[in-house]
């Protein structure tokens, strides 16, 4: 009896040793390079991988004086090299799985993202609800050295960004699946999140100020862009990049950001101010929103309907609003205003960039089936020759709590 309860005894603690024992192929966890964004540059030969690693020490406090993270760059034949070769200088494992953002340069934008859809989407490492950004006027790898006094790590100062601006309808959000879904040629096409390096400009000359733009991607690298109550370089999204299929088209500045995601329908927090006369100005912040795209392809047509209530956020217009008239009458000056950026927008669409970002041939693709299959291979061609109608009703249904006083 006793030799078969130290059997047992010597059984059960043999197991738990081999428990304990660990993986084989495991990696210490400070011999992990976290990688919070990517950025790709389009070179003649090939790409330039940056990796901007995060640094624990410094996050921690642990060196104060340290930057809370590294970038390492790394050129090859493919992206997936140029990655690959990123082992050869760092001392450490990358990992992906922490990537928040990926920033592409203008070059690889207009020759096509599809190779960085395709290195992101084959690697199980990295999750689809990243988001890719164009670098205006900037390379990715510069755009992604610049720290700043609110948040010295880029990658989470461009992240933070994208999220507090796609709530006040300047900015769109697309994951790799949606993006590959609008590059799909019977979708629509899509449009990115665009980011650019700005400098404080004082009073200065404008050489001083050429000196200073070419100097100032060097400042933002450092911790001197961070001990300044006025950042001399600082990140902004302040642009959408507009694509034909996968290739970038154009840009779309701020009031255009704001009217494309007014006609995708989505919900946000959307703004139209308007003069009224030459000494007054009315502010309306939209709360109600439905939009709609119908197209007639026997026709040559397509009619785009917003329905949208608002309230009134600022006024100078000595009206008495208690008065349905002159709420109407402001209502009308708002919407004429909203009509004619409107039309603006979508002569810049169809002549400029003459592409579908608004997703009218999606619309096609599903209203009129048998139509759209005799059109198929021409839509690119038929788009700028649409005859696109605009049809808008404006609603003011408050006029904020002062009620009727005009300051």
């Amino acid at each position: 009896m006793k030799i078969k309860k130290f059997l047992l005894s010597t059984f059960i603690l043999i197991t738990m040793i081999l428990m304990l024992t660990g993986c084989l192929e495991r990696i210490e966890i400070n011999k992990i390079g976290i990688v919070a964004a990517l950025g790709i540059d389009k070179t003649d030969d090939g790409y330039i991988v940056t990796a901007q690693i995060l640094n624990p020490s410094a996050i921690t406090g642990e060196r104060g004086n340290s930057l809370p993270v590294y970038n390492f760059k790394s050129e090859g034949l493919s992206i997936h090299e140029a990655y690959r070769k990123l082992d050869q200088i760092t001392t450490s494992a990358l990992a992906l799985s922490h990537l928040n953002i990926i920033v592409v340069d203008e070059k690889f934008a207009k020759d096509g993202i599809a190779p960085i859809l395709n290195f992101a989407l084959r690697r199980d490492d990295i999750r689809p609800d990243i988001t890719i950004l164009v670098a205006k006027d900037a390379t990715a790898n510069e755009i992604l050295s610049v720290v700043t006094p609110l948040d010295m790590i880029p990658a989470t100062q461009i992240d933070v960004a994208q999220f507090i601006d796609t709530h006040t309808a300047r900015l769109t959000n697309y994951n790799l699946y949606e993006i590959v879904d609008m590059v799909n040629p019977k979708s629509s096409n899509v449009v990115l999140n665009a980011v650019s390096i700005y400098h404080a400009e004082d009073e200065k000359s404008e050489k001083d100020v050429e000196k200073d733009v070419k100097k100032g991607k060097d400042i933002g690298a450092t911790t001197d862009n961070l001990n300044n109550i006025k950042a001399p370089v600082q990140l902004r999204i302040e642009h959408l990049a507009a694509f034909q299929g996968d290739k970038l088209v154009g840009f779309l500045n701020t009031s255009e950001a704001q009217l494309y995601n007014i006609v995708q329908g989505t919900y946000k927090r959307y703004d139209i101010v308007t003069r009224i006369g030459e000494d007054y100005y009315t502010s309306l912040r939209v709360t109600e929103l439905k939009s709609k795209i119908t197209t007639n392809l026997a026709n040559n047509e397509a009619t785009i309907s917003m329905k949208m209530k608002g309230i009134i956020q600022e006024n100078t217009y000595p009206a008495d609003f208690t008065n349905q008239d002159n709420l109407d009458a402001v209502a009308a000056y708002l919407k004429a205003h909203l009509e004619s950026e409107m039309e603006t927008f979508v002569a810049k669409i169809q002549g400029d960039l003459k592409s579908d970002i608004f997703g009218i041939g999606v619309k096609a693709y599903t209203q009129e089936k048998k139509l759209w299959k005799e059109i198929t291979g021409y839509w690119e061609e038929m788009f700028p020759n649409l005859d696109i109608k605009l049809e808008i009703e404006l609603e003011i249904n408050s006029v904020g709590e002062i009620g009727n006083v005009t300051l």
